[in-house]
């Protein structure tokens, strides 16, 4: 192009914004994604979904995986609830006017992905199913799956147990399981449904037997246990002095309690780095590396 020609420029087209979603879509992922954080974690996981919402953090993709995952099989478990929990007997396991109310109807539902687990294993092992008329409670009688005379799965009972139902015994037990299904509900209302077995896994390693916690609330005699000596057994004692020592050492080296690290300050600068052209620490290096 000759000198002195003037140069056509083209206008530039401002750049296209940004496409964001639809309040109303961004607010139906937001009410899903809780809902899914509520079901795996309780209420602490809902806590948490609303809390890094509102900062404005995006899930970690494998932390969305594990919600979506843990959501789905609990859906497909309280199906199986759904379908297996009606079939079987219904027997007078517990007194007349026990149990029954909203709190029964509200626990089934959310123990209703543990015990349509615990149904699904016991329909493989073929056990006996029947229904406690009064506590909302399932019992299955079969060989295995449980601990010591009966285990509790949300709200089905897994035990070799075949005295009569209608026995003071059996009534009795019942009780006891109907509220281990209710400690069942709460932890999972709370921290999500691995929330009570962890914890009673917990307490049953340093308090067994008649010294775990949630069997004395659950009533030791009406499960069988033989009341215990009012002293802890050697483990749970060291586990309140271990608890004490983490406290105490906690305490003694939180930040609030720590010395500042003494700052390093830069020392003087050798005048021989100042000299024009910067040779003069270099000469000394190479006359010593001659041979």
């Amino acid at each position: 192009m000759a000198a002195g020609t003037a140069t056509l420029e083209r206008p530039t087209s401002p750049a296209a914004p940004t496409a964001r979603p639809a309040p109303a879509r961004l607010i139906e992922r937001r009410t899903v994604w809780w809902a899914a954080c509520l079901i795996c974690g309780g209420l602490a996981g809902l806590l948490l979904a609303v809390v890094g919402t509102l900062r404005g953090a995006r899930p970690s993709r494998r932390r969305v995986l594990i919600v979506v995952w843990g959501t789905v099989v609990q859906a497909v478990f309280a199906c199986a609830f759904a379908v297996l929990g009606p079939g079987g007997q219904m027997r007078p396991c517990s007194a007349a006017g026990e149990g029954g109310g909203l709190w029964q109807t509200a626990r089934t539902v959310v123990n209703a992905p543990v015990s349509g687990a615990a149904l699904l294993y016991a329909a493989g092992e073929g056990g006996e199913m029947y229904h406690c008329a009064a506590n909302g409670t399932t019992a299955v009688i079969l060989d295995d799956g449980f601990a010591r005379a009966g285990t509790m799965y949300g709200t089905v009972f897994l035990t070799d147990q075949r005295a009569e139902t209608e026995s003071p015994r059996m009534r009795r037990l019942s009780e006891h399981e109907a509220r281990h299904s209710d400690q069942w509900a709460l932890g999972s209302l709370l921290a999500g449904p691995a929330a009570f077995p962890a914890l009673y896994a917990a307490d049953e390693l340093f308090f067994p037997g008649a010294y775990n916690h949630f069997e004395q609330a659950a009533g030791l005699e009406d499960g069988g246990y033989d009341p215990p000596p009012d002293s802890p057994p050697a483990a749970g004692r060291l586990a309140i002095l271990s608890v004490g020592v983490l406290v105490g050492y906690t305490l003694a080296v939180s930040p609030g309690r720590r010395r500042p690290a003494p700052v390093a300050r830069p020392g003087p600068v050798p005048a021989l780095l100042h000299e024009p052209g910067g040779t003069g620490a270099a000469e000394p290096a190479k006359a010593a590396a001659r041979p």
